[in-house]
């Protein structure tokens, strides 16, 4: 009989708990046939050797790039790459290096939140089409999976863990209970790993930039990226960058109209006591003409004072730049002693206020586009 997912992980999560989930799903592939169907099924293993597949963690090779959190393997070759991703960035050798590693045919899963699917998707393909291993853009195969086929039909998938674990279910079809148990104590493990990313408590957030919560606020600031990035009423301007100058360690530019341009930043430096978010904005608008500026700063005063308003840390003052200013900045506040979900939903919320304001001083920017 099984050990059991919780006594197989029990060893791994004190030093190890960006990969306790991938062990997880190790563990279920090595002990249950549907698991094993569902992810052979990502590749060209004929289904008939698809139980066949022995999927290991860690797949150390000498003659392969990276070591991936898990390996599936039959006759010698590597056929499945699965590689769980939360918040972390990516190492040198994914995915180019985990693609060619695998056999023609095979497949490389990518499983991360679902916020963070569309970003991700993104800076895979970049990488993938900058060694020349493929042209493509992902497409959604309309199961909840976001394909890419590269050279050798080797193929690059991203799917969210819960789609992952749903394919388990309806293969397994409820027939083995011990199965359905432990996929339920796994997503447990993966939601509360993605949820403790992003909940803050008020100590956190008035205490500054620790070692203990750097990671959190590149999470907060990248789940605010990614919903400026889906939002229809700007425009993405460039890459999001790390480490830019005056202590902005992550960036993103977004345009609002022909003359204005939205930052969101994650800057460390400015977080204190004294302004309890890891999170800021900013407007830049140098080809404003004189006589439009008033319009465009009093959309910002307004903004900036709804955003802050309605936040935990009502007694927060900043000091705004002048009418006259080419650039004017505030902070962006994060939802305290919240559930992850309602931080999720705020973020988006605060910035959407100031861009509603911005909108509104359209007409007269709208005669500067040509």
């Amino acid at each position: 009989m099984p050990e059991g997912l919780l006594v197989h992980l029990v060893d791994q999560f004190v030093t190890r708990r960006e990969q306790v989930a991938t062990w997880g799903l190790s563990y279920l592939a090595r002990e249950y046939a549907p698991v094993r169907q569902v992810l052979g099924a990502m590749s060209a293993v004929p289904p008939a050797d698809r139980d066949r597949v022995v999927y290991r963690p860690e797949g150390r090779d000498a003659a392969a790039e990276g070591i991936p959190d898990i390996v599936g393997e039959y006759g010698g070759r590597r056929w499945v790459v699965v590689e769980g991703k939360f918040w972390a960035k990516l190492t040198d050798a994914q995915p180019c290096g985990y693609l060619r590693g695998v056999a023609e045919g095979g497949v490389v899963l990518f499983l991360c939140p679902g916020p963070r699917i569309e970003a991700l998707c993104e800076e895979l393909a970049a990488r993938v089409r900058a060694e020349g291993l493929g042209y493509d853009e992902f497409t959604p195969d309309g199961t909840g999976l976001h394909v890419m086929t590269t050279a050798g039909l080797r193929h690059l998938v991203v799917a969210s863990w819960p789609e992952l674990l749903r394919r388990v279910r309806e293969t397994a079809g409820g027939e083995i209970g011990r199965l359905e148990f432990e996929v339920e104590q796994l997503e447990g493990l993966v939601n509360r790993l993605e949820r403790e990313l992003v909940e803050w408590t008020r100590a956190e957030l008035e205490e500054g930039v620790t070692r203990a919560t750097f990671r959190k606020a590149v999470t907060t600031a990248q789940l605010l990226f990614d919903g400026l990035h889906k939002d229809a009423r700007v425009t993405k301007k460039g890459p999001s960058d790390w480490v830019d100058k005056n202590g902005v360690y992550f960036r993103a530019r977004y345009t609002v109209s022909p003359t204005v341009q939205v930052f969101a930043g994650f800057e460390p430096e400015q977080w204190s006591p004294e302004l309890p978010t890891p999170l800021t904005f900013g407007i830049w608008s140098p080809d404003v003409p004189q006589e439009d500026k008033p319009a465009v700063y009093r959309a910002y005063a307004e903004a900036a004072r709804r955003i802050w308003v309605g936040s935990d840390f009502p007694e927060l003052e900043f000091t705004p730049a002048p009418p006259s200013a080419n650039w004017w900045w505030g902070p962006v506040p994060v939802a305290a002693d919240r559930p992850a979900d309602e931080t999720r939903a705020r973020l988006p919320e605060a910035l959407g206020e100031l861009l509603d304001a911005l909108r509104e001083v359209q007409s007269p920017l709208g005669r500067q586009a040509p």
